[in-house]
């Protein structure tokens, strides 16, 4: 488990999250496909490996599995290609 991994299991984290979630009515607030909108889960708007901050409630939403999951995925997927598709120019 990485070190910031670790930050997502402390007592501190756990209290925030379900503050986050009584904030929110614990309704997701992504409401994207599949959405369930029973959330269960907190998600950082500005992901924590794009420097969003950790512990800030401004940066957390409400989320349900379905929604945080498709959403990690995509953050996921653009990383992993912006590097690759940026050496490849488009031909005209």
């Amino acid at each position: 488990m990485t070190d910031t991994g670790r930050l997502l299991w402390t007592a501190g984290y756990r209290r925030l999250r379900l503050a986050v979630l009584d904030r929110d009515g614990w309704a997701c607030q992504i409401q994207g496909p599949r959405c369930t909108r029973a959330a269960t889960e907190v998600d950082h708007i500005v992901a924590r490996a794009d420097g969003g901050a950790v512990y800030d409630p401004a940066n957390l939403r409400a989320a349900c599995r379905a929604c945080n999951g498709r959403l990690a995925a995509q953050r996921t997927n653009e990383a992993r290609y912006r590097d690759t598709v940026a050496r490849y120019g488009t031909r005209l």
